[in-house]
């Protein structure tokens, strides 16, 4: 892809001046860890910017956030106050979070693919889901409307990629809210005092989190409107096909995952594998036709990690149905269970 269909959005987490980098073997250990790094399982440049400012603008927002539900003679919104905070919660870890960092990886991913089948297409905006505004059926519209506001409200003045604070799992937001209070601590305990400032900035972070409506991430909108597009019956291979050409990846999933009954975050999972017969899978637990399925690879194939369409058809039609169940009820198990058999698997050899 050429840079200019992705911009970078930010510079590159840790391009801090080569001559302030310690020489010694301090660096030792993650020297190692990145050099013998997969190059394939590597970050590009974009996906680091990209993830990089989704962070600092999310993170920026919840300070913001709290500070303004703070007396305001005690706390003032500054991008250098908000640079500082993320650079302290870094250094203490307290950003890496595997669901946090899984969440900003996926919106990578999901711009990347959109940005790209949008330039294949020359569609610059996402006409499938815009036509569904004027849907004759007044839920659909409603519906329609509602995700395209929220997407609005994911992307900055340049047009950039944000990750909205309803995006976050509430186990996430909770986390994090009450890190960046932690962090803000220092600087107004020093002005009011440790007690007080433990005090309010309790109070502060209550109040954002019951700010917190996952019902307004853009995943449950979009369900929202599979689901109304599916009690018309009109959740159909065609509109599914269009709305991946047009690189619609949050709308794929949900409504694979509606026509499946997997959860949306599992059917996902799958789509954006890479796996040929885990993609396949899918597609014939949602039942999606054969031609259908031909379709959609023929056009972002690719883009998703499958770069021989035809050896991904004969996987579809060597599926057999009870394979296509196995696979069915593996995926509505706990993905905690999964995880821990797959652990054990490797474990085994």
């Amino acid at each position: 892809m050429m840079a200019e269909e992705w911009p970078i959005a930010a510079a590159a987490a840790g391009a801090a001046d080569a001559s302030v980098r310690g020489a010694g073997g301090d660096r030792l250990p993650t020297v190692r860890a990145d050099f013998f790094l997969d190059p394939a399982q590597r970050l590009t440049e974009q996906e680091r910017a990209l993830m990089t400012a989704m962070l600092h603008c999310l993170v920026g927002d919840i300070a913001d956030e709290i500070r303004a539900a703070i007396p305001a003679a005690t706390g003032a919104a500054n991008d250098g106050a908000n640079l500082g905070l993320i650079e302290t919660l870094s250094g203490a870890r307290l950003l890496d979070r595997a669901a946090l960092v899984r969440l900003l990886l996926r919106r990578a991913d999901e711009e990347r693919i959109a940005t790209a089948a949008r330039a294949r297409s020359g569609r610059r905006e996402a006409r499938v889901l815009q036509g569904l505004v004027s849907h004759t059926d007044g839920a659909v519209s409603a519906a329609a409307m509602a995700l395209i506001l929220g997407r609005g409200k994911r992307r900055d003045r340049f047009g950039q990629c944000l990750i909205h604070f309803d995006d976050l799992p509430p186990a996430e937001a909770v986390a994090l809210v009450h890190a960046v209070s932690a962090a803000m601590r220092g600087d107004l305990a020093a002005a009011i005092g440790s007690a007080q400032a433990d005090q309010q900035l309790a109070t502060a972070g209550a109040d954002v989190l019951s700010c917190h409506d996952p019902a307004s991430s853009i995943e449950a909108l979009t369900a929202n409107l599979v689901r109304f597009l599916s009690q018309e019956g009109e959740l159909a291979d065609e509109l599914i096909v269009a709305a991946a050409v047009e690189g619609e990846m949050i709308f794929v999933a949900q409504a694979l995952s509606r026509r499946s009954g997997l959860a949306g975050e599992v059917a996902m999972d799958e789509f954006l594998s890479g796996d040929a017969r885990r993609l396949m899978a899918l597609f014939r637990i949602g039942g999606v036709g054969r031609q259908s399925a031909a379709s959609l690879l023929a056009a972002i194939g690719d883009l998703l990690g499958i770069n021989d369409p035809g050896r991904a058809i004969d996987a579809y039609n060597r599926l057999t149905e009870a394979e296509v169940e196995d696979a069915r009820n593996w995926l509505l198990t706990d993905p905690a269970y999964r995880s821990a058999a797959a652990s054990l698997g490797k474990a085994d050899g």
